[in-house]
């Protein structure tokens, strides 16, 4: 269904993973008829219950699913407990939606669903570290590229495949301190294989090969018989997720890929507990630059993010910093309240929904008065979902200057539904756009001035407000 990264997901592990599901969780009665609004809204938006009207609605599956259950309940050689039944029922949500082969949309167990509303408050588990899945397509080994000539031996269709990827790591973190860095791959985790969606797609790859179709039966057999031994002892992307979100204090093994020659690296990282400061460091640099470092976008991202903009607004600056890079989280709500501070009233971006739907979003009024002075927003490609969606309608606004690298590129929306027992499943259900029309989702955002290591983003900030030059 995707060609590439979620953008959802999105991914937080150490429940980061989950946040990364999207920009703003939301459903509206008016626009779900199937579904009424239930419980506290998360992210300041509204969250969709599981109670439905059957009125119109086609039940036929549900009928399978009964007949089949039915079916067990009579025949199956043990009798069914609740515990079997619940598994059951869990795995046949899974399977349902890793049909869709949607990284966005996935269930969500019980206590992985308490686990996000506690990440949303700062407070995650595992070992600290943002991932995403990104469908990749592979590309074709070089024995494929010196037989380019021969069209018999090239895969029929390009092969695509989802791969665990970090997108930033949080600062101070068991993941920081073992050395994991953004744009790292985890290939496996305790000597397990971490699996795609479909982990028989690379076999059907090889199929495809006359090269392979041609093999020796001998040959032929061994080769299948590695690969489905390496299938049964993998682990799926659920199982890792919930091994990476773990706050049991155990070391974790993580494997890293790496591109020939070089060779993989082995990290081993302890999971627990930590809390993130989402405005983490306010000063004044050289006297007269203001700096805000806004590292999580999440429940209380803009009341000190206010807090922060007052102190700057007391002194006498020539300009302001604001570092997002590394930053992310799903809290639209507190990039649209945060907005307010710089352009009060306009409009912040467009949600396009499914069925071609679109909502106005529009920037609250100020609560005081807005800052007039330039703005430079520090961004790299680990800026993504709120963080980016906030550094990319100010830049199109010309309110503010990106100095940095191209953002993440995560401007999706999904829907979290909460179910009866506890868990919850989210599903993507749109995108977002800046109020100028851009569209930047899986693409990034890319900033006005292009500076790679931190100590040149500093300076070519500096220069930008130096010269006055941030604002239009």
């Amino acid at each position: 269904m995707r060609s590439f990264h979620k953008i959802g997901i999105g991914v937080l592990i150490g429940l980061v993973f989950f946040l990364g599901y999207g920009l703003r969780i939301n459903c509206d009665n008016r626009q779900r008829s199937s579904a009424v609004i239930s419980g506290a809204p998360l992210g300041g938006t509204q969250v969709a219950s599981n109670r439905l009207d059957l009125a119109g609605v086609d039940i036929r599956p549900l009928k399978t699913l009964y007949n089949v259950l039915s079916s067990l309940r009579e025949h199956y050689v043990d009798q069914l407990t609740i515990e079997d039944e619940g598994k059951m029922t869990y795995g046949a949500i899974k399977a349902m939606l890793a049909s869709l082969n949607d990284p966005e949309t996935r269930f969500i167990e019980p206590d992985q669903r308490k686990l996000l509303a506690e990440a949303r408050e700062g407070k995650f588990h595992g070992i600290g570290a943002i991932m995403s899945i990104k469908q990749i397509v592979r590309p074709p080994s070089e024995k494929d590229k010196n037989k380019s000539q021969s069209q018999e031996d090239k895969p029929k269709d390009p092969v695509s495949e989802e791969h665990l990827i970090v997108v930033s790591v949080l600062p101070g973190s068991p993941a920081a301190k073992a050395g994991l860095k953004p744009g790292d791959e985890i290939a496996a985790i305790n000597g397990k294989d971490v699996l795609p969606f479909d982990p028989y797609l690379n076999v059907s790859d090889l199929m495809k090969q006359d090269s392979v179709r041609n093999m020796e039966r001998p040959q032929l057999i061994k080769m299948l018989d590695t690969e489905q031994k390496r299938i049964e002892d993998g682990i799926t992307m659920v199982d890792a997720e919930k091994l990476l979100m773990s706050d049991s204090k155990k070391p974790i093994e993580i494997k890293l890929a790496a591109k020939p020659p070089a060779q993989p690296v082995t990290l081993t990282i302890q999971t627990g507990e930590m809390t993130l400061d989402p405005v983490s460091d306010v000063r004044v640099i050289d006297g007269n630059i203001g700096f805000v470092r806004v590292g999580f976008f999440g429940a209380d991202t803009f009341e000190k993010f206010a807090a922060a903009m007052k102190e700057m607004q007391s002194k006498r600056l020539k300009g302001l910093v604001i570092d997002l890079r590394g930053s992310m989280g799903p809290d639209v709500l507190a990039a649209d309240n945060m907005a307010s501070w710089f352009a009060p009233r306009k409009v912040m971006s467009i949600r396009i929904r499914s069925r071609g739907r679109k909502d106005l979003i529009r920037i609250p009024s100020a609560n005081g008065m807005p800052w007039t002075k330039p703005v430079v927003m520090l961004v790299d490609g680990s800026t993504a979902k709120a963080a980016e969606l906030f550094a990319a309608s100010l830049k199109d606004m010309n309110v503010a200057k990106l100095v940095g690298e191209k953002t993440f590129g995560d401007f999706s929306d999904t829907t979290l539904i909460d179910l009866a027992d506890g868990s919850a499943i989210i599903m993507s259900s749109g995108k977002y756009v800046t109020g100028a029309g851009n569209d930047y989702h899986r693409k990034g955002v890319p900033v006005n001035v292009e500076a790679s290591s931190d100590e040149s983003q500093m300076k070519e900030a500096i220069k930008l407000l130096s010269g006055s030059e941030a604002k239009g």
